[in-house]
């Protein structure tokens, strides 16, 4: 059995509780700035410049971060089929290579997410609604691939970090 550093379970846990933190405050936002807008819209009809569009984005960034929420408890949905496959006293070991090779694709495609923020850098997109550099915003794509390889590395290394499976049934 391998020692779990104590580092490790404080940097999972705070990272868990940043990005909960952000994606709470992001539903919220979008629920009142929706509610509001609707409100507004019915009752005075007016509305709120862009609160759809704006609704949109913080979604997409409260989304990427379900991402490593979703690894941290344990509740990514995974094909079952297979699971008879490979004998018990090989699963310990197979679960530790997928989680390898998980933390190996994520890091893939943290690649990809840098260079779709250094696209949007260089191009000069804009988020139109709220006037800011939109590669602000894409910003959420390699650090999410990046915080959920990270889970994944370290599951693989200290396995009793590894949350358990919630079944989908």
């Amino acid at each position: 059995m391998t020692l779990v550093p104590r580092w490790s379970e404080r940097l999972l846990a705070a990272v868990f509780t940043l990005e909960a933190a952000v994606a709470v405050t992001g539903y919220a936002v979008v629920a009142g700035l929706l509610v509001l807008d609707v409100a507004l819209r019915e009752i005075w009809g007016t509305s709120i410049y862009g609160a759809q569009r704006m609704s949109v984005y913080i979604m997409i960034v409260t989304g990427f971060l379900g991402l490593g929420l979703a690894a941290a408890k344990g509740r990514h949905l995974r094909p079952r089929f297979a699971d008879g496959l490979i004998p018990s006293t090989l699963a310990s070991a197979a679960t530790r290579l997928g989680d390898l090779l998980m933390a190996a694709v994520l890091l893939v495609f943290a690649w990809i997410g840098i260079r779709f923020v250094l696209d949007a850098h260089e191009f000069g997109d804009m988020a139109r609604v709220i006037d800011i550099p939109l590669w602000y915003l894409h910003l959420v794509v390699p650090y999410a691939f990046v915080a959920t390889a990270l889970r994944y590395a370290l599951f693989a290394l200290y396995p009793s970090l590894r949350p358990e499976e919630v079944s989908a049934e």
